[in-house]
């Protein structure tokens, strides 16, 4: 008797909590099941189950979807209750979207402008519609100029544009530079039929220009040493400089040297050109020479008038000067950029790599000791080179209860929740950044106090730099599938800090990332990559799920372990891993691998060059995080696995704060 009461007892305390619970499922379970009603027409079902839905966060959805079907069937009248109802739930941009272009077809212009007013993002994505609505609605001279740039940029007339085209026509269009642009867009797509049609409107000499372009780019080379004089005699500049953009880019793809030479040439017999044209044109060449690491390139980028120097003209500048290495160079060249370029940590440690080369050993320890202070590659290459530790004190983010739980309450923080409950990661995170816009630097800390606590890692990752939390390294730089990777650094024999980077780097630790390109997963393999790995592995056949953490992470460090073999160091691993094995294979032929930090600094890809820096960065921070004595940088950029920090360097671990 007295058991069945305490279980009585225990029961009545506990219900409260278990019915939440229970109660929170069901409705979720309800979503999902009129969801499915929905889809299926089932109609009587669907509103039986969604009105059970009263309170529950995604039931917006529903509302949205069913107006969306019904749009599809030519009924739009759910469309404008469930747009003002549901304000600020994203999938209403869909909705959105669909109207837009449901509307153009019916034809309802007006209806579109006052959507397209309402909400001024659909007007860049849909600029054609954008500019029929503007047409209709009365904003004739918008709606011309829009179409002359639609029809200069080769773009397909539709029947749609039909009424604007007339009357574009009628407004004595197109004129030359339009019709010559056209023309631009065909030839340098190689479009040579449609450029016939454009040709019965061109003048007698004109069209002796159209035939030469065409000739330009068959045999550039010689057709640019026998330039008639002919065309000459016409001085039409509108045309030439479009030929001589064309064939010029076209012909330093195949010889930096040759079209060089060409442009020269082209300076003295063109005098009817505007000159931008041809300094634009070196800059281009000479930046392509340069990444091809030809020492010329140096030459022609200095003599460069400086209102046509940029960042990346004085970058390479530097990097060039770097091969010899000429110290003096890479000095004159740095004191020349802007401020702002120069204060940057690379270019102030090469700067004081020039300064110590050349016996400047105070200044250059000033700037080392800068350097020194920061975090990331520069900065422990800095660190190591004065024997100074690295730093790598975290911060916890301080955020009060109170901001938690406004943040928590937000209407799309909850649906992103239920999202992710429901295992949509891609809703939940679309919902998360569109209810965190525009917020202020506490609400970013509470949301990233938050994704931490819902193990929601890449967005930890983005909040905590929205909220200028970088030293929050805890939160930054997780450890997450310890196991898997553990087990995969012991067949492969990399680290473990080596598989966290490439993961913390290519995906941020989203299991479900997928690229533009189709890469995918936590290492963001590519599926002819992964397939290739799995083949040498013995794994099943067919495609390999890599939105499976173990799959995944088994298949890049594999490949990853693979590429250090292949080239002796992590670093050009890393490169390959990014930019592919075949392009190492050719840098490496252009620069020898003599000083590793200077052939990093060489890397032609401004994405790849980053992307190895980062890695090599985070192998410092993940084994410090993992309590490990931080490995020499330098020994890690040459391959070597030597532990050459001294015991002054390791950094001592308190709890959560490391000081």
């Amino acid at each position: 008797m007295r058991i069945s009461l305490i279980i009585i007892a225990v029961l009545l305390f506990c219900s409260p909590a278990v019915q939440a619970t229970s109660f929170e499922q069901q409705q979720r379970d309800w979503f999902q099941q009129a969801r499915k009603a929905l889809n299926k027409h089932q109609i009587k079902q669907y509103e039986l189950l969604k009105n059970k839905l009263q309170d529950y966060s995604l039931k917006p959805y529903l509302d949205i979807w069913q107006a969306r079907k019904a749009l599809a069937k030519g009924d739009d009248r759910l469309v404008e209750a469930a747009l003002s109802n549901y304000p600020d739930v994203p999938e209403n941009i869909n909705l959105r979207r669909a109207w837009l272009k449901f509307l153009a077809k019916k034809g309802d212009w007006v209806d579109v402008q006052n959507l397209i007013t309402a909400f001024p993002k659909l007007a860049s994505r849909y600029p054609t519609l954008a500019m029929m609505g503007d047409w209709y609605a009365g904003d004739k001279s918008k709606a011309m100029f829009q179409f002359s740039k639609h029809w200069m940029n080769g773009k397909a007339v539709s029947a749609q544009q039909k009424p604007l085209y007339r009357a574009w026509l009628n407004q004595q269009h197109p004129s030359d530079t339009e019709r010559w642009q056209r023309i631009n867009s065909f030839a340098k797509k190689g479009q040579w039929k449609q450029t016939r049609l454009l040709a019965g409107s061109l003048s007698k000499p004109q069209k002796a220009w159209l035939k030469y372009w065409r000739v330009l780019q068959k045999k550039p080379e010689k057709a640019l040493a026998a330039w008639p004089e002919s065309l000459n005699a016409s001085a039409a500049s509108l045309p030439a400089g479009l030929m001589i953009r064309d064939v010029i880019q076209r012909l330093s793809r195949r010889d930096v040297g040759k079209a060089w030479l060409a442009v020269q040439q082209l300076q003295l017999t063109q005098q009817h050109i505007d000159a931008d044209l041809f300094f634009t044109l070196e800059r281009s060449i000479a930046l392509r020479a340069a990444r091809q690491h030809k020492q010329i390139a140096f030459a022609w980028l200095a003599q460069l008038p400086i209102e046509f120097q940029n960042k990346d003209s004085r970058a390479w500048q530097v990097r060039l000067a770097l091969i010899g290495p000429n110290w003096i160079d890479v000095l004159v060249v740095i004191g020349q950029m802007p401020h702002a370029q120069r204060e940057q940590d690379r270019w102030m440690y090469w700067q004081a790599q020039a300064l110590q080369a050349l016996d400047y050993n105070d200044l250059a320890q000033q700037s080392l000791a800068k350097l020194a202070a920061g975090r990331g590659y520069y900065n422990f290459l800095s660190a190591e080179q004065i024997n100074q530790p690295f730093q790598l004190q975290n911060s916890k983010i301080i955020v009060s209860d109170q901001t938690i739980e406004a943040v928590k309450q937000m209407p799309g923080i909850r649906r992103a929740q239920e999202w992710l409950l429901l295992g949509n990661r891609n809703k939940a995170a679309r919902e998360w950044h569109y209810a965190l816009v525009g917020s202020d630097k506490s609400y970013w800390r509470a949301a990233a106090v938050i994704a931490s606590s819902w193990q929601w890692h890449d967005q930890v990752i983005r909040a905590a730099y929205k909220a200028d939390e970088m030293n929050a390294l805890l939160h930054r730089f997780p450890m997450s599938y310890a196991k898997i990777v553990q087990s995969e650094a012991a067949k492969t024999g990399l680290q473990m800090a080596s598989i966290w980077s490439i993961i913390r780097q290519e995906s941020a630790f989203n299991q479900y990332a997928m690229s533009y390109v189709g890469a995918k997963g936590l290492m963001q393999l590519m599926p002819a990559t992964a397939r290739h790995v799995a083949r040498k592995l013995h794994m099943h056949k067919g495609m390999p799920k890599l939105f499976s953490a173990a799959i995944n992470i088994r298949l890049g460090a594999s490949y990853l372990a693979d590429m250090k073999q292949r080239f002796g160091s992590l670093a050009l691993a890393a490169v390959a891993y990014n930019a592919g094995p075949h392009r190492v294979s050719t840098w490496l032929k252009r620069v020898p691998f003599e000083s590793p930090i200077v052939w990093m600094e060489l890397i032609p890809f401004n994405e790849t060059r980053r992307y190895v820096q980062q890695v090599m960065a985070f192998v410092t921070v993940y084994e410090w995080r993992q309590h490990k004595q931080p490995s020499s940088l330098v020994a890690r950029l040459q391959g070597h696995g030597l532990n050459v920090v001294s015991f002054n360097q390791a950094v001592s671990i308190h709890g959560e704060d490391l000081q």
